[in-house]
């Protein structure tokens, strides 16, 4: 037992026994346990920043946030603030990372200089800071030394491409804030990218509403492919936060590297149809050659006018795509019901055979309305399978992916298939009520009698009503047909104003042309 004790007492009193306790006292933060370390051995602090190749007792407090600890350690040992661990981190990249308002400024006080230091990414605390989102440690590293805003990432990426990138919009305020020179918020990457570019990029729509308001921001800045940002959004997939960015980028003045005029004496960089970056040249070297008539107007039009014209065409095309749905879901109905009246139809079908009195069998599944009205049994199927084919025609137009010249084409023959069918089930449908309207039937198999056949007899009660309900079901075809003629003709009218205009635009054409 005592040979235990004194191999304890030789552990604790080895380099190894030391260093294992100064760890065990910088995870807990106990300050009088590195006191006692200290005053048995002064040169326990030196041996740490050369043995500790990982972590320092400072990293592990400042990743801690154990306050006391870290002051004591900078008092007996100021230069552990540059002390670096094996990712090449200052004890302030830890403290920055985790937010330690306090620790960061201790080790500030103790040496600003910490806060220019880089990690093995290139990255300094500033960076750690603003990609955490933490506002107030951003704001002492930026008051400490103001210059660790200009420094760049590998790819040229500035302070505020990484605010924008981890979406840390509450930093990116506090730094153009602090710093909001023009040169430094239009501070370009690598690849020519500014922060609004990035922004629109990533869809981050309050981060780009907010860069568009600022008056420092270049909101026609040209990346290294030749595109703006409103380039950027418009090359995107469409989406709500696409078109509130866009609007916001038209409100704000920006344009089309297409629509931004080259500056006399300099090259323009414009992106071309086929993607790849054009430069057009000085054009005072070349003649101009004569504008067409095209550019004066729409150098007139005015941005919002644009923005406005674009929105009302996005618009359109979202109305076309919910009624192109619409259209898919009614046609899918017809179609069914069409069916189920083809299989079942009105007064269904015999369930037995049956002899019909001249000769012929009524087969059993066959319908009963073919027997009993011969005429409208005909035109009954005729009529549904007009719209079966017609609602089939829709469906199969809609998912078959047709290519056509313009999607109104699509739409309005959409739109006279879809009349067709309707006006057909409508007639199906006038048909199977008056097929299925009760009718008296007077033979002789059913009335043995007279007093039988009188009673089979209808009165004229009866027979007014049924008059009554084949008149509502007629007036209600009627007012059908004049419903659909009255959408035809307009639609008819719209077509020949269309063509007018066309005509009238093409023959102004020619006597300006002349």
């Amino acid at each position: 037992m005592e040979r235990k004790y004194e191999k304890i007492a030789k552990d604790d009193e080895s380099v190894e026994g030391r260093e294992r306790r100064l760890y065990e006292a910088s995870v807990t933060g106990s300050v009088n346990s590195l006191k006692r370390l200290i005053a048995k051995d002064p040169l326990t602090l030196a041996r740490a920043a050369v043995t500790c190749f990982n972590e320092t007792p400072l990293h592990v407090a400042a990743m801690l946030g154990h306050l006391d600890f870290a002051s004591y350690l900078l008092t007996h040992k100021p230069d552990m603030t540059r002390a670096l661990d094996l990712r090449g981190r200052s004890p302030l990249h830890l403290a920055s990372a985790n937010g330690y308002v306090e620790m960061v400024n201790i080790l500030l006080s103790s040496n600003p200089d910490a806060c220019l230091i880089r990690d093995e990414d290139g990255r300094m605390p500033l960076h750690l800071a603003v990609m955490k989102g933490e506002v107030e440690v951003t704001r002492m590293l930026v008051g400490a030394r103001p210059q660790v805003t200009r420094y760049k990432l590998d790819q040229g990426e500035t302070i505020l491409h990484s605010a924008v990138k981890q979406n840390r919009l509450g930093a990116l305020k506090l730094l153009v804030e602090l710093a909001g020179e023009v040169e430094f918020v239009n501070s370009k990457d690598d690849y020519g990218n500014t922060v609004l570019h990035t922004a629109t990029a990533l869809k981050q729509y309050e981060t780009a509403k907010y860069l568009v308001e600022r008056p420092e921001m270049e909101v026609n800045a040209v990346n290294g492919n030749g595109f703006t940002a409103l380039d950027i959004i418009q090359h995107t997939p469409r989406d709500l936060k696409g078109m509130e960015i866009r609007e916001s980028l038209v409100k704000a003045g920006a344009l089309s590297s297409r629509n931004i005029p080259a500056l006399p004496g300099k090259g323009h960089q414009l992106m071309g149809e086929s993607g790849i970056t054009m430069v057009i040249e000085n054009p005072q070297l070349y003649p101009p050659p004569p504008p067409p008539a095209a550019v004066p107007t729409e150098a007139k039009t005015s941005t919002p006018l644009r923005g406005r014209e674009k929105k009302i065409h996005e618009n359109k095309k979202e109305w076309t795509m919910k009624k192109r749905d619409a259209l898919m879901v009614a046609a899918t109905l017809i179609a069914g019901m069409a069916f189920q009246a083809a299989v079942n139809p009105p007064g269904g079908v015999w369930g037995e055979e049956k002899e019909a009195g001249n000769g012929k069998k009524m087969l059993a599944g066959t319908s009963i309305m073919a027997h009993n009205h011969p005429d409208d049994y005909p035109l009954f199927m005729a009529f549904n399978a007009v719209s079966f084919v017609a609602s089939l025609s829709i469906v199969f137009l809609v998912v078959s992916g047709v290519p056509f010249v313009k999607r109104r084409i699509l739409m309005w023959l959409l739109m006279i298939i879809m009349w067709i069918a309707l006006t057909s089930m409508a007639l199906t449908y006038m048909i199977s009520i008056l097929a299925i309207a009760p009718r008296y039937v007077n033979t002789e198999a059913m009335s043995p009698t007279n007093n039988d056949t009188e009673a089979m007899s209808p009165t004229n009660n009866d027979t007014e009503a049924i008059q009554n309900v084949t008149s509502v079901v007629k007036v209600s075809l009627e007012v059908w047909l004049v419903l659909l003629a009255f959408v035809v003709l307009v639609h008819i009218i719209r077509f020949l104003l269309w063509c007018v205009c066309k005509v009238g635009k093409a023959i102004i054409y020619c006597f300006r042309n002349r």
